[in-house]
């Protein structure tokens, strides 16, 4: 039945919605945003909702209020990952636009604003697998950020994002950047890493506290994959000490802890992170603490994985979690298990990887399976080098029976003697695997190969040798993940140079 009345209420509430979204804001951190952000910080969303709610009812014209709710919007998608979030997110995002644009033109924020916002949609749509509309994103994000620096030179906020995108756009291949290009965006990740470093080393203001956190993640995931594991954990151990009272900290000291050999320190973390109502839902932090404990082969890493999946809305990472759950599995001895996880795994993705075909394969003939070699790959992820060569010794050469298992077996004894700086010993595991590897082969453990022994020669200061066999590892065209090997290869490159 049409009700008149209640339609003519309806189309005045969207009026005075459409004015109110459309007229002049301002712009400014108030105590009452400030306050928001610490809860933003530490992933006590609904507080800082709640404090945001009596912000619109003392500041209504504040356009920091529709930033920061947009921030909160982009924590939820990226840490929950639950479809409900991104729905409920992308109902807001236009008004938010529309109200970042009535920012006064004069002020550093009108740009800055739509800037970050992008950024953050940017990243939301990476987590939803919606990677052309991400790059579009990205890509506005970096031209305003440019735009902002040219008008306000000394705005460092808007220095921090360009840093980003040099640093991160600076790690893409000479061969790839034509892309870019095209795209009308360039990278330079030694400028992207100062004006990060410029940014840190700031007397940061208090309203800047989100900024800062961003910063600091940035910096040390940059180190943490494109320098050195023990600088970034330095760096994210001294700037995550408040991790029993900010989620965001425990994921980013729990994740750098483990990459950088220090799982005991890892799997601290995030048994002991808070667990109470007060913070916000983010199911990934009992996957990585699943995972730890795997490499440490404990007998109860499953535990932590399955409250991860009964939690879990997405999608996105259920084929990990059943992925390590068939290796917990196998390596205690529980086939049928195995099976059924590995069954669970390819109803939510039909991987073609080189892996899971050796695995096809094996079980199809009834072949033995490395499950040494995976218990030694296990500890060597959780930085146990020494158990991993104890338990790698156990494992003949001989039981491995398809070239798959015979490279692998050669390429993860060498990653053990490099990372114990038995440099000579690990050579010589290379130099078996890029013996029985031809340039066709779809294996990566020979171009792999080559990018390790590269970098052993450069640390050992003959950069000759070290940059013949960086390029060496580029000739395996065909080779599985040789698009991602590339790019380390070029960032090794350039510390040669």
């Amino acid at each position: 039945m049409y009700n008149k009345k209640g339609a003519k209420l309806g189309v005045t509430v969207m009026l005075l919605f459409f004015v109110y979204t459309l007229q002049a804001s301002t712009f400014h951190f108030t105590s009452g945003c400030i306050e928001a952000q610490k809860c933003i910080a530490t992933l006590r969303l609904n507080k800082a909702e709640q404090i945001l709610e009596l912000e619109k009812k003392l500041n209504p014209t504040n356009a920091a209020i529709a930033y920061l709710e947009n921030t909160i919007d982009f924590y939820k998608v990226v840490t929950s990952q639950n479809p409900l979030d991104y729905k409920s997110a992308q109902q807001f995002k236009n008004s938010r636009f529309e109200t970042a644009k009535q920012i006064p033109q004069s002020s550093p924020y009108y740009l800055y604003v739509q800037s970050e916002m992008y950024l953050q949609w940017g990243f939301i749509k990476v987590f939803q697998q919606d990677f052309l509309s991400s790059m579009l994103d990205f890509r506005s994000a970096y031209q305003l950020a440019n735009q902002n620096v040219s008008k306000f030179p000394n705005f460092l906020p808007s220095q921090k994002t360009i840093g980003l995108f040099k640093a991160l756009l600076g790690t893409t291949p000479k061969n790839y950047k034509w892309v870019l290009n095209i795209a009308g965006l360039s990278g330079n990740y030694e400028q992207g890493i100062q004006l990060i470093e410029k940014y840190l080393q700031s007397d940061i203001p208090e309203e800047y506290i989100i900024d800062k956190q961003l910063c600091v993640f940035y910096y040390g995931l940059f180190t943490l994959n494109f320098d050195d594991k023990k600088k970034a954990w330095e760096f994210v151990r001294n700037n995550t000490k408040d991790w029993e009272t900010n989620l965001m900290s425990c994921y980013l000291r729990a994740y750098t802890a483990n990459k950088a050999a220090q799982n005991e320190e890892a799997i601290n973390v995030l048994t002991n992170r808070p667990k109470t109502t007060e913070y916000s839902s983010f199911p990934m932090l009992d996957l990585m603490l699943g995972q730890y404990k795997l490499y440490r082969l404990d007998a109860d890493a499953d535990l932590p994985i399955k409250s991860f999946i009964y939690q879990y809305k997405g999608k996105v990472l259920l084929y990990d979690a059943y992925h390590r759950l068939s290796w917990f599995y196998l390596i205690n001895g529980n086939k049928e298990k195995y099976l059924a996880y590995r069954e669970l795994e390819r109803k939510i993705k039909k991987s073609d990887s080189e892996e899971e075909k050796n695995t096809k394969y094996v079980l199809a003939k009834n072949l033995p399976q490395n499950i040494t070699v995976l218990k030694a790959r296990l500890l060597f992820d959780g930085g146990y080098y020494t158990k991993a060569e104890e338990t790698i010794k156990q494992h003949d050469i001989d039981a491995c029976k398809t070239t798959y298992q015979k490279q692998e077996y050669y390429y993860r004894y060498g990653r053990i003697f490099q990372e114990m700086h038995k440099y000579s010993s690990a050579i010589e595991m290379y130099a078996q695997v890029i013996k029985n590897s031809s340039k066709s082969s779809p294996y990566s453990f020979a171009p792999l190969s080559y990018l390790q022994v590269g970098i052993i020669y450069g640390k050992m200061g003959f950069k000759q040798l070290a940059k013949s066999n960086l390029e060496a590892a580029k000739e395996y065209s065909k080779a599985e993940h040789i698009q991602e090997i590339e790019i380390k290869v070029a960032t090794e490159l350039e510390k040669l140079d």
